[in-house]
C-alpha cells in the first residue's frame, strides 16, 4: 500500500496540531492561515495546470515550490514528498539540454500532486469548519 492509499483510507494528510503549537497555540492565527490558503487554492491549482499544460518547466518549478511552502506550513507529508520529488525531476530536466531530457511524465507527476493537495484541502476545510477558537 502506498502513502496515497493510506491517505485515502482515513490517515490524516496534515498535522494541524503542529501548526497550532508552532503558532504558540494561537488558533485564531491558524484558522486565518488555513483560510488564506483555501482562498488562494483555486489560483494555485490553475497555475499548476497551466504550467504543466504549456510545458513551461521553469514556471512549473516555481508553482511547485510555492505549493511546497504550503505543504510545510500544514505538515502535509505526502504533498511535501511529491513536491520534493517533482522539484528534483525539474532540476534535472531544466539542467539538461532538452526540456524533456529526463523523460518525466509531467501530467502524471502533477496528477499525483493534485491528489495529495485534495487530501490536504479536505482536511483544511474540515479544520476551518470547526470554527472559532
Amino acid at each position: 500500500m502506498d502513502q496515497m492509499d493510506s491517505a485515502r483510507q482515513g490517515a490524516p494528510c496534515c498535522n494541524l496540531d503542529f501548526l497550532e503549537i508552532s503558532l504558540g497555540r494561537n488558533r485564531t492565527t491558524a484558522l486565518r492561515l488555513v483560510g488564506l490558503f483555501l482562498d488562494s487554492y483555486p489560483h494555485l491549482v490553475r497555475r499548476l495546470d497551466e504550467a504543466q499544460a504549456s510545458g513551461d518547466l521553469e514556471r512549473l518549478r516555481q508553482v511547485v515550490h510555492d505549493i511546497r511552502g504550503n505543504c510545510v506550513l500544514f505538515s502535509a507529508q505526502e504533498c511535501l514528498a511529491q513536491t520534493i520529488r517533482i522539484e528534483g525531476l525539474l532540476r534535472v530536466a531544466i539542467g539538461a539540454t532538452g526540456q524533456e531530457a529526463n523523460g518525466s511524465d509531467w501530467l502524471a507527476e502533477t496528477l499525483i500532486l493534485r491528489q495529495a493537495l485534495e487530501c490536504m484541502v479536505a482536511e483544511l476545510r474540515a479544520y476551518l469548519a470547526t470554527g472559532t477558537p
